[in-house]
């Protein structure tokens, strides 16, 4: 045992000594790597405190646009690759700053693709094609801006809203927001409407449609509370909040709200067309219409004529500058309050030249 204990190169002495500075060095290091640790920690912080803050973000706002927002932008909003290169190329053109932070409100995407767009009609760059690449990009990007704010409460509806009662055959009736406060909000109801049984009914659950001054769509369900007349001989019903609002999907293209005559004609289908033979008819016969929205995807006409659903139809636009009668198909009929019918058409045979003459009437650009 004696032997054994005392094998070794060294005495148990120098072996204690040994083992204690193996420690003394395992504790230098390990004070070194928690003072390399400390030193990153604060290093990290440093760093990130100064993404946060104004300084950066400042920066970042003043310089210009770089190809890696453009593709952040799409990635985050789903834009395909021709809005991409769309918005690259006007950011190019106009050097604007950090697209990231230029698009939060539609006044400012809108002053971007203004000036883009003054400059390249002025360079010529503009072809039928690249035109409507430029205002679908447009109406993309202020969607993008919409959902920024969405509307959760009709606490949120601007005075002078119009918001439309939906009734259960489906009839749309316009009421005008007038006060919205804590507990309710009330609307201006036309005379016609609440001297009629289509009135709406109190305290049962109605539904309601509005739009946003960004474009977005909201169906809502509330509560008429009652209805009052008031001072200056107006109708008015007060309803309660609500929070159960729809976003609406929305369309590819913005629309304009306009009263204009039109006309429109019969169209008939060729179904067993030959290659020279033109796809779509038209009816020598006219009829006088009111054309009260439009969009380069389609538009709504009032008629007093008992149009159905499905039918092709001829749309000439006399008044807008448009030479082209343009194919379209009646996807829904509506009886309107004044007993004429609302066609809301969808557009299946237009030129991008009369598109894009749609697309600067409903954006007031110059063509």
């Amino acid at each position: 045992m004696f032997f054994l204990l005392g094998s070794g190169s060294g005495s148990p002495v120098e072996a204690r000594i040994a083992h204690r500075g193996d420690i003394a060095i395992i504790i230098i290091l390990l004070i070194i790597v928690a003072a390399i640790l400390g030193i990153a920690f604060i290093v990290w912080m440093r760093i990130k405190n100064y993404y946060k803050s104004e300084a950066y973000l400042e920066k970042e706002r003043s310089r210009k646009t770089k190809f890696k927002d453009i593709q952040k932008l799409a990635k985050e909003n789903n834009l395909n690759q021709t809005e991409i290169n769309t918005l690259w190329e006007i950011c190019k053109i106009t050097d604007t700053n950090n697209i990231l932070y230029s698009i939060k409100s539609n006044n400012e995407v809108n002053e971007l693709f203004h000036t883009a767009y003054d400059i390249m009609k002025q360079q010529n760059l503009f072809t039928d094609e690249k035109m409507n690449d430029f205002f679908t990009t447009l109406f993309k990007l202020e969607m993008i801006v919409a959902q920024y704010k969405k509307v959760l409460s009709t606490r949120q509806i601007q005075i002078g809203c119009v918001v439309f009662y939906i009734s259960n055959e489906g009839e749309q009736y316009p009421f005008t927001v007038t006060q919205n406060q804590k507990d309710f909000f009330t609307a201006e109801i036309p005379e016609f409407i609440y001297k009629s049984p289509r009135r709406p009914e109190l305290l049962t659950r109605s539904r309601f449609t509005f739009r946003t001054p960004d474009g977005l769509s909201y169906n809502l369900i509330t509560r008429i509370i009652r209805y009052n007349e008031g001072n200056d001989g107006k109708y008015y019903m007060v309803l309660s909040h609500s929070e159960q609002l729809e976003c609406q999907a929305q369309r590819h293209f913005k629309r304009e709200f306009f009263e204009r005559d039109c006309s429109f004609k019969a169209v008939k289908v060729n179904e067993n067309h030959k290659k020279n033979e033109e796809l779509y008819t038209f009816s020598d016969k006219e009829y006088p219409g009111k054309i009260t929205n439009i969009s380069a995807g389609g538009c709504c006409i009032q008629t007093t004529l008992p149009i159905k659903e499905n039918q092709y139809i001829g749309v000439i636009l006399p008044e807008t500058g448009i030479d082209e009668t343009i194919v379209g198909i009646i996807r829904r009929t509506r009886k309107l309050p004044t007993g004429k019918l609302a066609l809301h058409i969808q557009f299946m045979q237009i030129s991008l030249a009369t598109k894009n003459r749609i697309h600067t009437l409903v954006y007031k650009y110059e063509l």
